[in-house]
């Protein structure tokens, strides 16, 4: 029942209009693992770190059962930094700082013993990085699913397009769904993008929750109105990790079951913005998440008689 995960292991320095942090712990794989590590184990992550990541944060993820076979540690360079700045809406930010460092040479390997994974969650990297990964794999995956983001669209939109063609879900957010599609309606961007290869496009919205396409149906779950919001910062990767985690450990990769999938991916992204970083994610127990699912159940449940 494994689920192969592949991304970003990285430090972060924030600042939102809440507060500010130096130097945390972030990464596109690390929330992934964090999140989809309460459904199921083993997470195998494939990432790479420098010599400054701290051996207490490989650790807490070990104890969660994530397996940290490939990860490369470059002994003589620094980890992949990040520094942001979000506005008062939150929903938007300024890139102060990106320092790639060990991410330069980021070229992943795929350990003998994570062949087999059912599940395999391609965070936001570089395509051409995505499709080695899958071209490594013996044997397909019941299920491929890919985050991506605007600035690939930029610059490798041609490596971007062959990815596509071999995963079974998407995930992008409706400014990146616009601009891979050329079309400003979302029914109309999704079908567009479908066509492209994905049978499943998830279009995330931030605030707003996300929308779920396939076929001709479509499915909107939304986000939960929270009273504070402190870091916006690997919502999106954890939204990822609950929703790839919860497919893997039902085993069931239908509409229906994908629905459910992405509540839970919701949920999880509640907890992540609460605090800095990471930090909420290694607090909550399953009675929060289920508890946190409760509210979600409670916030679209409506009885209506028909006229």
């Amino acid at each position: 029942m494994a689920l192969i995960t592949v991304g970003t292991m990285a430090f972060d320095a924030i600042e939102t209009p809440f507060g500010k942090t130096d130097k945390i712990i972030g990464g596109s794989a690390t929330y992934v693992a964090y999140a989809a590590s309460n459904f199921v184990t083993p997470v195998q992550q494939i990432s790479i770190v420098g010599y400054d990541f701290p051996q207490e944060e490989m650790d807490e993820l070990k104890s969660r059962g994530v397996e940290l076979d490939g990860v490369e540690i470059v002994p003589d360079k620094k980890s992949f930094f990040w520094s942001g700045k979000y506005h008062i809406d939150m929903n938007t930010r300024d890139t102060l700082v990106t320092d790639l460092n060990v991410l330069a040479d980021f070229n992943p390997v795929v350990p003998e013993s994570f062949q087999g994974a059912e599940f395999l969650m391609l965070g936001n990297l570089m395509p051409k990085l995505q499709l080695s990964v899958i071209n490594q794999l013996k044997v397909r995956p019941k299920l491929i699913v890919m985050d991506t983001m605007n600035f690939w669209m930029d610059i490798a939109m041609d490596d971007l397009k062959e990815v596509l063609k071999k995963v079974d879900v998407l995930l992008v957010n409706d400014g990146e769904a616009r601009q891979l599609s050329g079309e400003l309606s979302l029914v109309k961007a999704a079908r567009k993008i479908m066509e492209m290869g994905p049978a499943f496009l998830i279009i995330k919205k931030g605030e707003h929750g996300a929308l779920l396409f396939h076929e001709s149906h479509v499915f909107f779950a939304p986000a939960l109105p929270l009273e504070e919001v402190f870091d916006p910062t690997g919502a999106g990767d954890t939204f990822a990790g609950g929703f790839i985690g919860h497919l893997a450990k039902t085993k069931d990769i239908s509409f229906d079951n994908m629905k459910t999938a992405i509540i839970i991916g919701s949920a999880m992204a509640s907890f992540c913005v609460e605090k800095f970083g990471p930090e909420r994610l290694k607090e909550i127990t399953k009675e929060d998440i289920d508890a946190r699912l409760s509210e979600f159940v409670q916030l679209v449940n409506f009885d209506i008689d028909l006229v």
